[in-house]
Formats: structure tokens, sequence, C-alpha cells
């Protein structure tokens, strides 16, 4: 990810509220709880989070003793080492791990890979990294989605989303890995945006007739929309033993 530095303007810095709203609020932190555990529980006895950014990937899948997250950002790792102790935290490349062969026996990738230049050398280092049998979980935005992309047109740092697609991501990953899973999350999150700090508003999480509007829709919204056009997509692979 060294050569992802044009992102430093843009993710560079922690963003504690950031942080707290993803974790904290009582709605979307429910959401992101459950998106978490669909995507990579059970979780491997050798944790690494690529791209673990504040740590909140992390902290929703239990702080996991030993996990090890991995962030180019120093200060964004500076924030995650401060919040969850129970796991370790490094500055490093995605393309350049610093880590031996098979030191991990699961790699996590959540909103990583439409950021990347060069997606196709992270791919074989988290091969490399990854022990005979063990698996990858990668979770990405669905540029198909309407929301996913409109926040691609209003964010140059998001354009990536754009590219990703349940069948961009099976190709990528599927010329390493053996494909296992590939499934579809959150039809149209609009919670993330009622409850946005900009777009909409976090205090309306205290509402309950807002809250309960909210998840009336978006249970409609999952009938109604087709699942090739969820936000989310997550792909299972698993390394050749």
């Amino acid at each position: 990810m060294k050569t992802e530095q044009h992102l430093e303007g843009a993710f560079g810095k922690r963003a504690p509220d950031h942080y707290v709203w993803q974790t904290e609020h009582p709605v979307v932190a429910a959401h992101e709880r459950e998106l978490c555990a669909n995507a990579f529980l059970p979780l491997g006895k050798r944790v690494l989070d690529l791209g673990c950014a504040e740590g909140a990937t992390l902290l929703h899948l239990g702080e996991p003793e030993g996990a090890v997250g991995v962030d180019i950002f120093e200060d964004k790792i500076a924030f995650a080492r401060s919040r969850l102790p129970r796991c370790t935290f490094v500055t490093a490349s995605g393309y350049e791990l610093p880590f031996e062969e098979g030191s991990f026996d699961h790699v996590l990738v959540r909103d990583v890979i439409h950021h990347m230049d060069e997606p196709e050398r992270a791919v074989k280092e988290i091969h490399r990294v990854l022990s005979p049998g063990g698996r990858v979980d990668v979770l990405e935005p669905c540029g198909r989605n309407p929301l996913i992309a409109m926040h691609a047109l209003m964010n140059k740092a998001e354009r990536g989303e754009f590219r990703s697609t349940p069948a961009y991501l099976e190709r990528l990953f599927g010329r390493s890995f053996v494909l296992v899973e590939t499934s579809r999350h959150q039809p149209m999150p609009i919670h993330r945006i009622v409850f946005h700090p900009d777009m909409g508003a976090p205090s309306l999480g205290d509402n309950a007739g807002v809250v309960g509007a909210v998840s009336a829709v978006e249970k409609v919204l999952s009938f109604v929309v087709p699942r090739a056009l969820w936000a989310y997509v997550h792909v299972r692979g698993r390394k050749a033993d």
C-alpha cells in the first residue's frame, strides 16, 4: 500500500469520531457487528487484519487476543494500539508484509482492495503469509449498489468502489485461492445515511420511532433489491494444502 500514498489526505490521520460512530452508535454499531460476524467468523487461531485502520473490525470481533492488525498509516495504528491492548498492531504495506511465510491461518481484508492500485500484489502477499489450508475473508462495498455508487461519485478517494463487484473479487482471489463462498450483505444500508454525522444525525439513533422506521424500510428493501445489487460482497477462499 505504499503506492497508495495519494490516499494520505483522506485516510492518513486517525478518525476517532468515526471509530466511535462505528463501534458505539446504538444502530450503526449493531449493524457493523452483524456484518463482521457474518463475514469473518469463525476466526482462526492466528489472525491478521490487513488494512485495519483504527481497529474497529477487530473490536467488533471481540478483540481476539494475539490478533495482528496492519495498516500503512502510523497515526491510525497508534490509535488502534491505545484502544485494543490485547491485539498487536504494525505499520506496514500490504504489498510487503513483514511476516514469515505461513505466519497466519486467517487473514481479514475489509474495505481495502478498492483502494489499491496493485491489488494483485497484495493477494500474493496474503497467500504467502497464510499457512496451507488457511483462510482469507474479503469484505468489500459493491459498486453496483446505488448508495455505494453515490459514495464513490462524491468521494474521489473512493472511486475504486466502482470496480468492486462480486465477479471482480472472485477473479482477483480465484487465481491464488480455492473459493468456497461468495455472499452479499445489507441490501440498502440507509441507516448509514440517516445516522451519519455529516449526511444525517447520529442523535436520531435515540429516537425509537426513527429507528423503527429505518429498520422497517431496510427490511422491505431486503425483499425488493436484487442480491446482485446488495451493498457488501464477501468472498471466502482457502489456500491449498
